[in-house]
């Protein structure tokens, strides 16, 4: 059903790699996706994925009062990688962000950035005209299940990659439109409505396309919520017997409009379909 829609999404959806060195030498990896817009270099992306970058870039460059105690776990060295094609050659950086924590959105422009190697850049679905509706088939596309255990280089003071981290494999995950949930600033000065699916996101989705049969964008993947079912488990393990709560863990997209509305006032270009 969705072997045309994710081969379309393919072209536009691309991993963010982000790499951490605490100061106790410990380091990390996390991946997401975003979503290129347009030949301006305009992307959406999770919200979430950019405010971690600024919070590693105050915890790298913020000063440390006199006789404060810096924390092990903080981080001390960080690194980007936006996996556009040709990166490699010419890495691309943030130039401008704009970030909406409630819709969990960020419009994001890179440079430098080489339209070129791009075949074709997204439809985002008109709610306008073909509304999101309870029931209907989604696919969301993002890069779980890829492990790059990064090192880092003393001498060179960088981080070196291990053999075979790119390229990051895509992964693919349909459900349908389970419900719709709204959620509001204490103040009640914003709104934000997620689109939750029967499956759940997973880690390195974070940012990616929610897109239907025809491969129109839907919404961008936020997180995942556990839903608690009322009921308990009880299986054998050994002598004892365990008992677990039982949970439905659904996805979570931003819906288009909101992401239409955060395009609108960047005044970035976008095809309706």
């Amino acid at each position: 059903m969705f072997t045309r829609a994710v081969r379309t999404a393919s072209e536009f959806t691309f991993p963010y790699v982000g790499l951490r060195r605490r100061r106790c030498g410990h380091v990390y990896t996390s991946i997401g996706a975003f979503v290129i817009l347009d030949a301006e270099g305009w992307a959406i992306t999770s919200a979430h994925v950019v405010e971690e970058i600024m919070a590693a870039e105050r915890e790298c460059t913020g000063g440390v009062a006199d006789g404060a105690t810096v924390p092990a776990d903080s981080c001390c060295d960080h690194a980007e990688i936006w996996g556009l094609p040709n990166f490699t050659e010419t890495p691309p950086r943030l130039a401008e962000a704009i970030v909406r924590p409630l819709a969990d959105l960020a419009l994001v422009r890179f440079e430098p950035f080489d339209a070129a190697p791009i075949a074709h850049f997204p439809v985002l679905r008109d709610p306008a005209k073909h509304p999101i509706e309870q029931g209907m088939s989604v696919c969301r596309l993002g890069y779980p299940f890829h492990d790059i255990s990064a090192e880092w280089n003393d001498s060179g003071h960088e981080f070196k990659l291990p053999p075979h981290a790119f390229p990051v494999p895509s992964f693919a995950l349909d459900g349908v439109v389970a419900r719709f949930h709204r959620v509001s600033a204490p103040d009640g000065s914003a709104e934000a409505t997620f689109v939750e699916t029967s499956t759940p996101g997973l880690r390195g989705q974070s940012g990616g396309p929610l897109f239907d049969v025809q491969g129109r964008v839907c919404g961008i993947q936020s997180h995942t919520t556990h839903l608690d079912l009322g009921f308990d488990a009880q299986y054998g393990l050994g002598d004892e017997t365990v008992t677990e709560r039982q949970f439905l863990n659904v996805g979570a997209a931003t819906h288009i409009a909101d992401v239409l509305a955060l395009l609108d006032e960047g005044k970035v270009k976008h095809r309706l379909g």
